[in-house]
């Protein structure tokens, strides 16, 4: 009989916490997690910890002393973004064998419900490799936004009054392409390994968009959890977001239409930044925004732009 390759010793979950500007303590994911583990001693063999700080300095992790699993603190000051982060936690996953790697915002709680049905969703899986994501619904103001439509398909029926999310009954397996947000969504390690980790080209922005669309391309799917867990989405406010984030935004959009869009689907593009010009006109103090959105709608490069090392990640 061939060895069973996923022991039972085995830790199957790497979870990779990003931090920026926030003591560990505040984060409302390190807490919730920690919280969570303590109190569930079975539960807590199934996790390993990640937490990294991108923070300008280094800062008291004493929390991890709290921890009932394995914790490694990794300051990185130069700040390069998420891909970064999340590249240096795929290589601990590889290096350590752990089968999936959780990504979490420092602002995402995480819940008992969410975590052991992760859990039983990754043992249960472990004889499908076609399934490389497990992912929950992320509510925002007690609405679905994750998982969603593939931004492309979203173009394609953007006059739809929809957010183009899931509905609350979507459980299991999905056969058709969607995206998801990075926060709380598990990776399989073998799978991002297939599609060579995560694209540094989008190091902050839209990097979710790109790697569901690699996955799928890939043959992966994703599989939907019932469980729901609240997602601050402040950031995504429009008059809120720092304009320098506002033009990376678009820019890494942009790239991401020309990459996995046809000719139609770069017109319908076009059309949705002159419609989301509008948008930016009225809502965003920025008065220059909107009319870069129309001259994005004209030219439509993909390049990103690159803020100061201190300004790079705020919501991460």
């Amino acid at each position: 009989m061939a060895p069973d390759p996923h022991p039972q010793s085995h830790i199957p979950v790497l979870a990779v916490i990003v931090l920026h500007k926030r003591v560990p303590s505040q984060s409302e994911s390190v807490c919730s997690l920690v919280q969570i583990l303590k109190a569930n001693p079975g539960l807590e063999k199934s996790f390993s910890v990640i937490i990294y700080d991108n923070s300008p300095q280094h800062q008291d992790c004493e929390v991890a002393a709290n921890f009932p699993v394995s914790v490694l603190y990794k300051h990185d000051p130069t700040n390069l973004g998420l891909a970064t982060a999340y590249n240096f936690a795929l290589g601990k996953a590889c290096e350590n064998q752990h089968e999936w790697l959780l990504l979490l915002d420092q602002d995402t709680p995480v819940t008992y419900g969410f975590l052991t049905e992760l859990i039983a969703c990754a043992k249960t899986l472990r004889l499908q490799p076609q399934v490389g994501a497990i992912v929950p619904k992320l509510l925002v103001d007690g609405k679905i936004y994750s998982p969603l439509a593939h931004f492309v398909d979203h173009l394609r029926h953007q006059y739809r009054r929809s957010n183009h999310a899931v509905s609350r009954q979507i459980v299991g397996l999905q056969e058709g392409r969607l995206s998801a947000y990075n926060s709380g969504a598990a990776l399989r390690v073998p799978a991002l390994r297939a599609i060579g980790g995560f694209p540094q080209e989008y190091w902050l922005d839209y990097l979710d968009h790109a790697v569901f669309h690699a996955l799928f391309v890939r043959g992966y799917r994703m599989y939907v959890l019932r469980a729901e867990i609240k997602h601050d989405a402040s950031q995504a406010v429009m008059g809120h977001v720092p304009a320098w984030r506002q033009r990376n935004v678009l820019s890494a959009q942009s790239r991401f239409v020309q990459q996995t869009g046809n000719i139609l689907d770069r017109l319908l593009y076009r059309i949705w930044l002159l419609r989301y010009s509008i948008s930016l006109w009225i809502r965003h103090p920025d008065r220059h925004l909107w009319k870069e959105a129309l001259l994005k709608a004209v030219s439509l490069n993909g390049r990103t732009d690159r803020p100061p090392t201190s300004h790079r990640i705020s919501d991460a």
